[in-house]
């Protein structure tokens, strides 16, 4: 077998970031510094050139395990045969890895075989095997031991989190199934019975009007769900937030219109910057929709509470990796809010919404003026790798 099975095989499979990667070749800079200080190596061209190898090692293992390790062990092998003093390090760097690999995941019987190959060269560079192995046992051994305890921990929260997504999954499906077999069916029961009712009288012009009055918005509720069930159960991605969206919401210049004419009846305003942004290609239409329908909330709960003479103002910003916005409008102190046309379920529900798309939401006020501002990441969010 090869030890480019470090990179193709594990029984789980931690991905480090890229500050681990940075982290890891700190860790080495700053060890061979502390070697140099506290002399461990001989301030030798050999040896400080083997030793900066050897520590070179870590970062490579880090991005390339194969590569670290097959490096640092043919450095090992070359300090354990040299007939100079090249220092410890280059011998004890490879468990070092050991502990590393183990704990990333990656196939034990390839790190076993990388540690037995160690042992041997402990063994080589020792007067007498029998210092040979009470290095290996003193310095191998714990470090064997450390990476089965951080590669079983990691396992352990692997597992844990395999078994919460499946939960949350479970629980998705089974409301979709609930909401399908008894909403979706009561509704559209709902329906067939007033078609039935205008059928059995079609010259009653009265009643049919009241009838399609009925049943033109329940039909449309009915497939706004049966598209939001389908989201649930199948559609992941900007799919899953297009789907989601259940119809297009009314365009985002529509709103602001329709805003602005109602400001127009007390002669308040709304200025509007950077909404042309919404069309960045990096923006999916499944998250446009999402942010249209965020936004108009934003513009519609302005409008509310909006003095007379007065300006609201709509801010859009863009970085091409998060969207920003800011809705901010003058509020007049001595208007009491009133339950019948605010309940807040507007802005509970836009949050909800932010939160989903992982962005946040921080929402400010004084006596005299509220503003909201809003961001959101333009890639979809993944769960965070161990760090």
């Amino acid at each position: 077998m090869s030890l480019l099975a470090f990179d193709t095989q594990a029984s789980f499979t931690w991905h480090p970031t890229r500050r681990t990667h940075l982290l890891h070749a700190g860790v080495a800079a700053f060890l061979l510094v502390i070697s140099l200080v506290s002399a461990n190596v001989p301030l030798t061209a050999p040896a400080l050139l083997v030793t900066t190898l050897s520590l070179a090692c870590l970062p490579l293992a880090s991005r390339l395990p194969a590569a670290g390790a097959a490096a640092s062990l043919a450095a090992a092998w070359f300090a354990a045969n040299s007939p100079y003093d090249l220092g410890s390090i280059p011998l004890i760097l490879p468990w070092g890895l050991c502990i590393m690999l183990l704990g990333r995941g990656l196939r034990r019987d390839m790190i076993y075989v990388l540690a037995f190959a160690t042992t041997l060269s402990h063994l080589s560079a020792a007067p007498t095997w029998h210092l040979g192995l009470v290095q290996t046992a003193v310095v191998g051994a714990p470090c064997m031991v450390i990476g089965e305890v951080v590669r079983h921990h990691r396992l352990q929260a692997s597992t844990a989190e395999q078994e919460r997504q499946h939960k949350l999954d479970q629980q998705r499906r089974l409301v979709v199934s609930e909401l399908h077999d008894t909403v979706v069916r009561d509704l559209s029961h709902a329906v067939m019975i007033a078609e039935q009712a205008r059928l059995a009288d079609p010259h009653n012009t009265r009643l049919n009007q009241e009838l399609a009055a009925i049943t033109t918005p329940v039909r449309t509720a009915v497939e706004q769900l049966r598209r939001s069930l389908k989201a649930m159960s199948a559609a992941e991605g900007d799919d899953s937030l297009l789907l989601l969206a259940a119809s297009p919401p009314p365009p985002l210049t529509g709103t602001i219109r329709t805003v602005q004419e109602t400001l127009a009846h007390r002669d308040a305003h709304l200025t509007t910057h950077g909404t042309d942004l919404l069309d960045n290609p990096n923006i999916g239409p499944g998250l446009r929709q999402q942010l249209v329908r965020i936004i108009a909330e934003l513009i519609n709960n302005a409008a509310k509470y909006t003095p007379p003479s007065s300006t609201a103002t709509l801010t859009i910003e863009t970085d091409n990796d998060t969207i920003e916005c800011m809705c901010t409008n003058p509020i007049d102190p001595d208007q009491p809010t009133s339950t019948a046309t605010s309940s807040q379920l507007g802005l509970i529900q836009a949050q909800q919404r932010i939160e989903s798309l992982g962005g946040s939401l921080h929402i400010t006020h004084t006596n005299d003026r509220w503003t909201t501002i809003f961001s959101i990441p333009l890639q979809p969010t993944s769960p965070m790798p161990i760090d």
